[in-house]
């Protein structure tokens, strides 16, 4: 099922929309105490855009819409319908399929499309036995328009690929490739696609070309390529071996041809050429190179050999052998050899151990012509090797050519030709030319003089002399390892014309450790010269103070050699409570956290001094148990007040007062100094105290949340200037300074601007919610780093261990937001992280980990805690947009207790079912059924209650929709099985580790239709 994004909320929000119907109308944003959340008008347009369009990565045209397409993540964004398995047992691409057994099927996730464009939809199938003939995968379509459309597969135990194109007409929102194997054999799917129809696959390679040498000219002759959407021209690029630059020409594609040729003229005689052959097609995507090196001969070395002289001398002939002008292949003149006739060129002298192309044009006047032969006398020494001839017996001139090597010593070669063929034979430019040596290694010359120069903890700088060859060279690549591991990493560094010498500064290695690092030249196409080779010694990182305290140091020193081992557990604790969820962590797990943080934050009432001094010494306390602290500081606007609230950080500044802000001697220049010095007051009770601190200011500044965000420039101008006035100003030696914009999201902008440089950044940062551990976000980050320590600053759910230890291993601490630390986690899930090996705590409590009291009951929803929002609500409860029209709402008439109920507005017809579900994270240790209140709309219908575990073992219960009356509805554990789609797991219902809970309405005993059921108090109940 697809799931819509869930807006980031870190702290307590309420959202109040009027009207309840979102189409229009005021939406005020109204932060409690503690609120962490952003401001102003855009917030309204961004929770409009989360409530009606389900977020979607921006992604260039033609890329893949589908997450995780080759299952190389697992079964990731795929429902599973029984137990479709993934494995590395077959592959088509990457190292993992999924194997689909019988009377099992999935679907992809469900994918957002546009109408009018056309989609590619596509996927690889291999069959695991022989037996099958025909099976169909579909193409589900969603919407106000609901139909499917089939790919069909031959049953091949080959992998095999089909495809459709598809353009969404009115109604239709959005698509899904879905299968169910109801064939006799199990079969595996990989690579699936779903892509907008821009032309991004690459025509065939051309085939290897066939060439005519002569002085001046070059012909190739090649079998054409193909394409999916049609082959657009053929592209010959060459150039002498030792020119730098290319001569380029174009050979149209032509209808019905499959043999192209192609004449390259005004070349140079006795030269090496390097050619290479692509096809274009018409979006301009070219296939792999032809590539090789092609010789022109020297000047003709046979005397008379065009015959224009009108005679044959200084050729020997017996029998009738004349010139003639009757059609002749060029010039005015042919050789006529009359029937048991023959004729040879004088000797002619050739060099030792060289080469020689040797070529004419012939052609017979006999309709079946007898035998003739034209042959090569090679004369070395004493001794002669003849080479004969092939020559085509036809009416029409045709060309033969050879390349004849001498051997050791003087040589000489004859051409002589004789005539038995009963007709006429006839002879025209007849050559012997001296062809140049032609490479054997394609490659260029190994880069030279590669050394390094400056090296620290984290990055060498390389240089080396440019690599030279026949194709030129179009890149190097850079490969590195620690000297102990046997797997390299690698990147490309672009060949600069006319550059003799380059340097690189090579970024991401580790500390006091040795490298071995290769540099290759790579030329046009894929020949890759030998590599040049080094060792270096990285050094010991140190903070970007250069005045950093031995503490600072030693804290710097413990994140950096955790990279890539291990990752330190972190918790966050609003600063009226400054042990609260720190405490919490440490009684759910028995372990306390090794990171401790807080934040110097905004006036929320009473006293903001006493509340910021009872934070640091909660710091100190902290620190002096050995626990790292990192601060953050949500600093209020410095034109307002110092009673200022959460609307002064999320209030609005303009460009001008920005500009002031970050121009030292303005009036609100002053005024933000004054903020920053009395915070600094604090920070030095830390250093006299010996506490070093992840200083975390400004995070999130590549969003609109903060007034410090959304401008680049003057951000990193602003970040200079605390770092300059807490470093140098006040002496804060104890600063590891952190960076740490948001996760790049619809409402979250490219981070890299922003980043204020690796002077004044030791550590880099990524604050991420809702589940979104991209893969594509930690990559980034982790390249921007240059190897410095990289963390996730903020997040809500807690990060799966086995990715941080499979895919994302160099983050070294994570920070969970307060109280998200059991909102968004179940208690065995937080127990899990905290007790896995790869975690990194601060000791244990010595009280084991928590065991939950005996309650009655767990509260799934009861519909108050939105404030009234149905766009909160919405966030929660999702559509599943594979089904029919839902609707959910706010309801203050129809309702059980407290101030709202639910409404679902919902319809069934094609497809047959509509539901909801939200996201829980939650455990319902000793509970016995599920209840709610149902107020029913008599349509005897279908009502499905379902839930997910955390494993993806689904388990549903249904009743019938009948009557009218409001009633409470108790459905024991006891009846609920497992739905026939969904056989995975143990086949136990494990109420430790609830990830998703649904209502489904299906049509039932009743009819094709709408309706509307109100629903309130959903709880885990015991019996």
């Amino acid at each position: 099922m697809r799931k819509t994004l869930t807006l980031k909320m870190p702290d307590d929000i309420i959202v109040v929309i009027s009207p309840a119907n979102v189409s229009g109308g005021l939406i005020k944003v109204v932060p409690r105490m503690r609120g962490k959340w952003f401001h102003g008008w855009l917030a309204v347009v961004l929770i409009f855009a989360s409530l009606l369009v389900p977020s979607v990565p921006v992604l260039g045209a033609g890329e893949n819409l589908l997450g995780n397409p080759g299952f190389e993540s697992g079964d990731t964004l795929w429902e599973k319908w029984g137990s479709p398995v993934v494995t590395t047992a077959e592959k088509h691409g990457g190292a993992k399929s999924l194997l689909v057994k019988r009377s099992t099927g999935g679907a992809s996730a469900s994918v957002a499309v546009q109408q009018g464009k056309t989609y590619r939809v596509g996927l690889w199938v291999k069959f695991a036995a022989a037996g099958v003939t025909n099976a169909t995968m579909d193409m589900d379509i969603f919407g106000t328009q609901q139909s499917k459309e089939q790919l069909h597969f031959s049953g091949s135990t080959e992998w095999e690929y089909r495809q459709l194109l598809y353009t969404p007409g009115p109604g239709v929102q959005y698509i899904r490739l879905s299968f169910w194997n109801g064939t006799s054999k199990d079969y595996y799917i990989d690579d699936a696609v779903i892509r907008e129809n821009v032309d991004i696959e690459r025509p065939t390679t051309p085939g290897v070309w066939q060439a005519q040498h002569d002085s001046k000219a070059l012909k190739l002759t090649w079998t054409g390529s193909t394409d999916d959407m049609g082959v657009d021209s053929y592209q010959i690029f060459y150039k002498k071996t030792d020119a730098a630059d290319w001569n380029t020409a174009a050979v149209p594609q032509q209808e019905s041809v499959n043999q192209y040729t192609y004449t390259l003229n005004n070349l140079d005689p006795f030269s090496v050429y390097a050619i290479m052959l692509r096809a274009k097609d018409v979006a301009g995507n070219t296939s792999d190179a032809v590539m090789g090196l092609e010789a022109t001969p020297g000047f003709n070395q046979v005397p008379n050999g065009g015959l224009e002289s009108g005679h044959i001398f200084p050729w020997y002939r017996t029998g009738t052998v004349q010139t003639t002008t009757y059609d002749p292949y060029s010039g005015m003149y042919a050789l006529k050899l009359k029937n048991l006739s023959t004729v040879k060129t004088p000797l002619l002298p050739a060099n030792s151990n060289a080469s020689y192309l040797v070529s004419f044009w012939s052609k017979f006047n006999a309709v079946l012509p007898g035998p003739f032969t034209v042959t090569l006398d090679v004369y070395q020494g004493f001794s002669v090797k003849s080479y004969p001839f092939y020559t085509n017996a036809t009416a029409a001139w045709s060309r033969s050519e050879q390349q004849i090597q001498t051997g050791n010593g003087l040589a000489g070669l004859q051409l002589r030709g004789a005539n038995w063929s009963g007709g006429d034979m006839y002879l025209d430019q007849v050559f012997i030319g001296k062809m140049p040596v032609i490479p054997t290694n394609l490659s260029p010359t190994a880069p030279a003089g590669f050394k390094a120069g400056t090296i620290d903890g984290v990055s060498a700088e390389l240089e080396w002399a440019a690599s030279t060859g026949p194709f030129g060279v179009r890149e190097y690549k850079l490969l590195y390892k620690k000297a102990a591991d046997t797997e390299w990493s690698s990147l490309t560094v672009p060949y600069v014309s006319g550059q003799s010498l380059y340097a690189y500064k090579l970024e991401g290695l580790s500390p006091e450790s040795l490298y071995d690092i290769e540099v290759k030249a790579v030329s046009e196409g894929t020949a890759i010269s030998a590599p040049s080779t080094l060792q270096v010694t990285t050094g010991r990182m140190v903070p970007v103070n250069p005045n950093a305290s031995v503490e600072a140091t030693a804290l710097l020193d413990r994140l950096y050699a955790t990279v890539g081992k291990a990752v330190y557990t972190g918790q966050h604790n609003y600063y009226e409570e400054p042990a609260k969820w720190y405490d919490t962590a440490a009684e759910l797990t028995g372990y306390y956290p090794a990171l401790w943080g807080s934040d110097f934050a905004y006036y929320i009432g009473g006293d903001i001094g006493e509340l910021r001094q009872s934070m640091i010494d909660e710091a100190v306390l902290q620190g002096k148990a050995g626990t790292m602290v990192t601060l953050t500081y949500h600093q209020t606007r410095p034109m307002d007040p110092a009673t200022s609230g959460w609307e002064s950080v999320t209030g609005d500044v303009t460009e001008a007062q920005m500009t002031e802000i970050v121009t030292p001697g303005t009036a609100l220049y002053n005024q933000w100094a004054a903020q920053v010095d009395e915070i600094a007051g604090y920070l030095e009770q830390l250093q006299d105290e010996g506490i070093p601190v992840l200083w975390r200011p400004y995070h999130e500044m590549n969003a609109e949340f903060f007034w410090w965000g959304a401008r680049p420039e003057l951000f990193r101008q602003l970040w200079h200037n605390m770092y300059d006035r807490l470093t140098n100003l006040h002496g804060l030696n104890n600063l590891i300074w952190v960076w740490s914009p948001n996760a790049e999201s619809s409402w979250a902008y490219d981070s890299t601007p922003y980043y204020p440089g690796h002077d004044v950044v030791d550590v880099l940062a990524m604050d991420i919610y809702n589940n979104d551990y991209r893969d594509t976000y930690y990559n980034k980050l982790l390249k921007l780093s240059g190897g410095r320590p990289i963390a996730i600053g903020e997040n809500g759910e807690l990060p799966d261990m086995q990715m941080l230890r499979e895919k994302q291993s160099r983050y070294v601490y994570f920070m969970t937001w307060s109280q998200y630390l059991t909102d968004k986690n179940s208690i065995s899930g937080i127990q899990a992280l905290y007790s896995d090996p790869r975690a990194l705590n601060n000791g244990e409590t010595g009280n084991g980990p928590f065991i939950p009291p005996p309650v009655d009951s767990y509260l799934i929803d009861d519909f108050e805690s939105y404030g009234g929002s149905n766009g909160s609500l919405r966030s929660k409860w999702q559509r599943n947009v594979s089904g029919n029209a839902a609707t959910v709402t706010l309801d203050t008439y129809q309702l059980n207790s407290g101030s709202y109920g639910l409404k679902l507005d919902y319809t069934v017809g094609n497809p047959g079912y509509a539901g909801v579900y939200r996201s829980m994270g939650k455990e319902w240790p000793g509970m016995g059924a599920i209840s709610f209140w149902l107020q029913p709309d008599g349509s005897n219908r279908q009502l499905a209650v379902q839930f997910h575990e955390t494993n993806g073992e689904v388990w549903e219960a249904g009743i019938k929709i009948e009557g009218t009356e409001p009633r409470l509805v108790t459905i024991p554990f006891t009846d609920f099985a497992r739905p026939g789609w969904s056989t995975g797991g143990n086949g136990v219902i494990d109420l430790g580790s609830i990830k998703e809970f649904a209502f489904y309405v299906a049509q039932g005993s009743g009819t094709q239709g709408s309706g509307t059921i109100y629903f309130d108090d959903v709880k885990a109940i015991k019996l």
